[in-house]
């Protein structure tokens, strides 16, 4: 009968074997093709743009904010990931199994650019609803035929919906923390 440690040592040469599989699968089909690039553009892009309309007067404000969007969406994504929800065909790098460029870049900057410009809770839930009918039902399906995503048991308007709540949370926790700081 085999112990806890010879088992663990089976596990991680089996961990070694899949990594060169991954590696070796990246560099034949993903690195440098079009939609690697277009990841790239992804990642970079929004964060030019976001500097460009930046209220530097709160710029700690909005970027708490990003941020805490893009740590409770890469939450999500890992869950989803691994609950087989949504694959990703094409990723930036062999070792981080995300949709990074979505995850740290698009998403973030779009909600901290909403932040930004909606003060009011009214304008703000607009802004939200209008980039989540944007963000699922044109930007997901472009990631599909991209191949950049392809969803297994996921819909589109479960994105529409997981936008406008995450946004919303956000928002009220960033509130909450400015009442708290005054």
């Amino acid at each position: 009968m085999e112990n806890n440690y010879e088992i663990l040592w089976k596990i991680r040469e089996l961990q070694e074997q899949i990594i060169q599989l991954e590696i070796n699968r990246w560099l034949q089909y993903h690195l440098f093709s079009w939609n690697w690039w277009l990841l790239i553009v992804f990642l970079i892009a929004p964060w030019f743009i976001w500097i460009k309309f930046l209220d530097r007067k709160r710029i700690f404000e909005i970027f708490s904010f990003g941020m805490l969007t893009s740590l409770i969406t890469v939450f999500f994504d890992a869950v989803g990931k691994e609950l087989g929800f949504w694959v990703y065909p094409i990723e930036l790098t062999p070792f981080v199994h995300s949709a990074g460029a979505f995850d740290f870049s698009v998403i973030p900057v779009a909600y901290m650019l909403i932040y930004q410009h909606f003060k009011r809770w009214k304008t703000f839930i607009a802004a939200l609803v209008f980039m989540a009918l944007i963000y699922a039902f044109i930007g997901e399906p472009f990631a599909h035929w991209a191949e950049l995503t392809y969803y297994l048991k996921w819909k589109y308007i479960y994105s529409f919906f997981y936008y406008i709540l995450t946004g919303m949370l956000v928002r009220w926790i960033v509130e909450k923390l400015l009442k708290i700081s005054r």
